[in-house]
């Protein structure tokens, strides 16, 4: 059964894979014409589905290795009664192949069933898109094709002479060769080259040119794959002296200890399962990092464009609003400005310290309190494209004015704020906080909070979707740490077996198993958060989103002791087979 380990995560994969394009197709029965809004939408799903087949076949090169690194006499046997490599090496990858075929189907299939269970949901059950379909499938087998293939040519170099060793553990080397230093001293330079050029660019050009911005998204997608191939290449070599520092707090304890010696023993494996735990975890974060930082600039425009619960246009009478039993009653007059000759643009005199809630607002530069006569607010935006900032002269309407503030998001009802003053006029409206109905009649009013509402709702759930697909990778690298784990068990019985012998309860060693598991977990969230938060960075600059970086220290930690409950978890049933061995018959096997 071991040798199908791979089916696990290629299957979740493809049952994914499928499942997104029977979402669509449920969608599209259900909504209509109403699907076409959502393109974007399963765009979005499908870059995430790719991921996760991406990391699918990362978790599969893994366990082809170790399955066939446990076969090693097996396949030692066989050169030695005449098998050639390139026969065991065929051999190899038609069992891989077959493995990928079978995963896939199973997961178009188990996305099928699921798919007829959407009318308890009220929803119009999907129809059998057969050309997704068999896509899905071919894909699944292509790429699980391609991930046995290293792992097998690796397999059939073995030794006939490897049939007379006892031992059968496996990538205990942690050198690699100098061709692998330069490729990944290469990759990480190259990285880090684009890394700060992208930040040097991004944060210079305030005025971008047609196809920048998709230039820089460009180069930060680059930067992140060579980011990851340095990760993979030199991943055997910095496995060690990670461990020595994650594992600092353990080695106080002759488990963590163990634990800490175990993991370390074999670098290569670790490294390979780490990185795509990495990979996982890297995308989480940055993502709830972007989400978190688009959400602070979210209710900065929200609240600029939606500053109250109502809006009444056209002439207002601000007695008659607050005798009705409205609150917060903000009368305001509007005119059009030229700045600097160069950009129009319109002006209100509302007064924002008096609105209700100012916490959703962020300053850039300058501050609120220094408003007053032939003073102006602007937006970040909009001081950028002028060259403008807190304290620069500006020509309004040719009278010299001083800008006193730039917000983060936009200002109130407009592009700019002037001071009372220095604006003409009756109101032709007025912001007001209360329910719709207090309004008076005749006057035309507009429900602001309906409008902010909903707008949130569609990026919470937007933002939701995303990370629950993404934590999809992370099912799959939980997948392929369970699997290690298990292998790596049975790879060293006789290891178990002495452990047993010197006093060892079965306990205390299935918690050796378990938290070697969760060690997986913790180191590859490490890594994950040193590339995930600076390329989440990058992604803003390269967007040009005017908003400083905000890190989620709440949900990342959460994210990195479920990865660890989650990753220990995986080595329960590891565990439970190493505690049952019995330690003479564990000392007598040979593997």
């Amino acid at each position: 059964m071991r040798k199908f380990l791979p089916v696990l995560s290629i299957m979740i994969a493809a049952f994914f894979a499928y499942s997104t394009v029977l979402a669509k197709d449920i969608t599209e029965r259900s909504l209509a014409v109403k699907a076409a809004r959502l393109v974007e939408v399963f765009a979005l799903l499908g870059a995430f589905v790719t991921v996760a087949m991406i990391v699918a076949a990362l978790v599969s090169t893994s366990t082809f290795r170790i399955v066939f690194a446990q076969r090693m006499r097996e396949l030692a046997l066989l050169r030695a009664v005449g098998a050639s490599r390139a026969r065991l090496a065929r051999g190899l990858i038609a069992e891989g192949a077959l493995t990928g075929l079978l995963a896939s189907v199973a997961g178009v299939v188990l996305a099928v069933g699921a798919g007829q269970l959407v009318p308890l949901a009220g929803l119009v059950a999907p129809g059998f898109p057969l050309t997704p379909a068999l896509i899905v499938v071919f894909g699944s087998f292509v790429l699980t094709t391609l991930a046995v293939l290293a792992p097998a040519w690796s397999a059939a170099k073995v030794s006939p002479l490897e049939a007379l060793r006892t031992s059968a553990v496996q990538d205990a080397q942690s050198r690699i060769g100098a061709a692998r230093w330069v490729l990944g001293i290469l990759m990480a330079s190259g990285a880090g080259v684009l890394l700060v050029h992208v930040a040097i660019d991004g944060l210079a050009t305030k005025q971008r040119p047609s196809g920048m911005t998709e230039d820089l998204l460009l180069r930060t997608t680059i930067s992140g794959a060579l980011a990851f191939g340095a990760l993979i290449t030199l991943g055997p070599a910095l496995i060690s002296p990670l461990l020595r520092l994650i594992g600092i707090p353990l080695r106080r304890s002759t488990i963590g200890s163990l634990a800490v010696s175990g993991i370390g023993g074999a670098p290569r494996r670790a490294a390979s399962v780490t990185a795509v735990v990495a990979l996982g975890v890297s995308l989480i974060i940055a993502t709830l990092t972007g989400a978190n930082t688009l959400q602070g600039l979210g209710k900065a425009e929200m609240a600029s464009a939606y500053p109250a619960d109502l809006e009444i246009t056209g002439p207002v009478d601000a007695g008659a609003l607050k005798a009705s039993g409205l609150t917060d009653v903000l009368p305001y007059r509007r005119t059009e400005i030229t700045v600097d000759g160069r950009l129009t643009m319109r002006g209100t005199d509302l007064d924002m310290t008096k609105l209700r809630d100012l916490t959703d607002f962020r300053v850039d530069s300058g501050a609120l309190a220094d408003m007053g006569p032939h003073k102006i607010i602007l937006s970040t935006s909009t001081a950028s494209r002028l060259g403008l900032t807190a304290g620069s002269p500006a020509d309004v309407n040719g009278v010299r004015m001083t800008v006193a503030a730039t917000l983060f998001g936009g200002v109130p009802l407009g592009s700019a704020l002037l001071h009372p003053s220095d604006v003409e006029g009756e109101p032709v409206g007025a912001l007001a906080n209360g329910p719709k109905e207090l309004v008076p009649a005749g006057f035309e009013v507009e429900s602001l909070t309906d409008h902010r509402l909903a707008q949130e709702n569609w990026f919470t759930s937007l933002v939701a979707i995303a990370v629950g697909l993404l934590f999809l990778t992370m099912l799959i690298a939980v997948v392929g740490v369970g699997s290690t784990t298990a292998l790596s068990v049975l790879e060293r019985t006789r290891e178990s077996g002495l452990l047993r012998a010197i006093g060892l309860t079965r306990r205390e060693l299935g918690r050796l198993v378990t938290t070697e598991s969760g060690l997986y977990g913790v180191v590859g969230a490490v890594v994950g958060l040193v590339i995930g938060i600076p390329y989440a960075w990058l992604a803003i600059i390269s967007l040009g989103i005017e908003w400083p970086l905000q890190v989620p220290v709440v949900p990342v930690g959460v994210v990195v002791l479920v990865l660890a409950a989650l990753t220990a978890g995986a080595g329960l049933l590891p565990a439970r087979r190493a505690a049952r061995v019995s330690p003479v018959a564990a000392l007598h096997s040979i593997q």
